[in-house]
């Protein structure tokens, strides 16, 4: 399975730049995109049919795209403070404290961010 998801810059029709939005209005799409994998979950398992389980996995993509964007964000706030690396260092403690806490492994994903 290959996965392709985006860095979004913008939004002309709804008005939205994500390179000015406060962490406010971040945030709380964050809250809302979490509530509707939530609904979408719990529908699918009051009825399993294939338009809710596609419904899951929609939001849990709309829910991916906010987090890619705080992780953008982040990386490029990081690199104003001349810490370059620190997604991908704070990525590799992340994994040694799944490992640390027992977690088995089962696979990986990949993310190449083209800068």
């Amino acid at each position: 399975m290959k996965l392709l998801m985006h860095i979004l810059r913008e939004n002309k029709k709804l008005n939205i730049d994500n390179t000015r939005a406060n962490d406010i209005t971040i945030l709380n799409k964050l809250d809302e995109e979490c509530k509707e994998v939530i609904k979408a979950t719990k529908d699918y398992h009051k009825d399993k049919t294939l338009s809710n389980l596609k419904e899951i996995v929609r939001e849990t993509f709309d829910l991916i795209q906010v987090c890619i964007l705080i992780l953008w964000r982040c990386h490029r706030r990081a690199k104003t403070m001349g810490e370059d690396n620190l997604i991908q260092e704070i990525n590799i403690e992340h994994k040694d404290k799944l490992s640390s806490r027992g977690w088995i492994i089962e696979t990986g994903i990949e993310i190449d961010v083209k800068e």
